[in-house]
């Protein structure tokens, strides 16, 4: 099996069958997510705990910064574990976040840049984002969206001829 195959055949074909398993099973893939990023929470918290720790002893306070930051890094890691509904929760803050700050950057470029068009887009762009926002809030929702998103996405990359995925 060469690595063409693998580019341009393999992988497309797996998100779309992971894009099915996950519109099937939305709650599934939404705890896989929060697992996986739970997990990197978790490395994260343990390098600034163990940094912090051999730390201590050169500089007390950045040391003692860094260990308070392990420990809530590893709060922040158990939610994202073990609680379905952290995930989505935080997934929408974060895309909330990112709408308001569409549709100001939107605004400021219908009024101050010289292509008044690309303002009007980046603000309807921002208003999708945040009623995007307010749907995946609920875990089902997130896990039907990362399933449309990955079979989308293997769908075309399926009939790219591309060596590389653009997703």
């Amino acid at each position: 099996m060469n690595s063409g195959f693998l580019n341009e055949k393999l992988t497309p074909i797996l998100m779309i069958i992971l894009g099915i398993i996950s519109l099937l099973f939305p709650m599934v893939s939404t705890q896989t997510i929060g697992i996986m990023s739970g997990i990197a929470f978790m490395l994260l918290a343990i390098g600034f705990i163990i940094n912090g720790i051999s730390e201590i002893m050169m500089t007390r306070y950045f040391g003692l910064i860094r260990v308070i930051y392990g420990i809530i890094c590893a709060i922040f890691a158990y939610y994202l574990m073990f609680n379905p509904a952290f995930v989505s929760g935080f997934i929408g803050l974060s895309t909330y976040i990112f709408g308001i700050l569409l549709i100001i950057l939107g605004l400021i470029s219908l009024f101050m840049g010289p292509i008044a068009i690309l303002g009007i887009v980046t603000v309807i762009y921002g208003f999708l984002t945040v009623i995007l926002a307010y749907m995946i809030n609920d875990p089902k929702i997130l896990g039907s969206v990362i399933g449309v998103w990955l079979l989308i996405s293997g769908i075309l990359s399926l009939f790219t001829k591309k060596d590389y995925i653009d997703v």
